[in-house]
């Protein structure tokens, strides 16, 4: 039996056809990194774990589809340089070069960082298959530290391009709200992100 790719879609995420998981970065903070570095339940089965650095096979277009314009969201470990501070971003034939980095804030309080990154290959005969872009999210805490071993990152090729032959199916750019789909039921009344402030104040 085959599925198209709508159908696809539904059965791995549990999104009906025709929504797009389109969430803030207060939300990949909140309700999907905060819960990720807790080891609490995770609404549906949006963003898997992934290893997006290393020697071998790491290149974007290895991991994800090249063609696709989706955003890709992912939880990944960090990796140090030896006993040191700074992080190992080489991804195959290739490395994660920083941007630049952005505060997230919440009522005036920092919770978290969002970077961005290009990837760039170093002396590869495959060269770069797409310009490929990540945002790195993570979370922090009151001396601006990071919080648990995990970042969520959002990852696409801004080369793909859409494919205007197919019909765009009716209701392709509405909003994804998991509060429609019954998330599982917190363990307390305060939402991990007031539970959080609340530890800082």
């Amino acid at each position: 039996m085959e599925f198209d790719t709508y159908d696809f879609q539904y059965l791995t995420t549990g999104i009906p056809p025709g929504y797009r998981f389109e969430p803030t970065d207060i939300e990949l903070l909140q309700d999907y990194l905060w819960k990720k570095v807790n080891g609490e339940p995770l609404p549906y089965n949006i963003i898997s774990e992934c290893e997006i650095y290393g020697n071998q096979g790491k290149e974007p277009w290895k991991i994800f589809i090249e063609t696709s314009t989706q955003t890709f969201y992912v939880f990944t470990k960090l990796k140090k340089k030896g006993k040191g501070k700074n992080i190992d971003r080489v991804a195959g034939c290739g490395t994660w070069k920083g941007q630049r980095t952005d505060p997230i804030t919440y009522e005036k309080m920092k919770i978290g960082n969002r970077k961005l990154f290009v990837f760039q290959v170093k002396g590869s005969k495959e060269g770069v298959k797409g310009h490929w872009i990540m945002h790195e999210f993570s979370l922090v805490d009151e001396e601006d530290k990071q919080i648990g071993d995990y970042v969520l990152c959002s990852i696409r090729n801004k080369n793909a391009k859409a494919d205007t032959e197919e019909e765009e199916p009716p209701m392709k750019k509405m909003r994804y709200n998991s509060e429609d789909h019954n998330p599982p039921e917190p363990t307390s009344s305060a939402s991990p992100l007031q539970t959080l402030l609340s530890d800082w104040s």
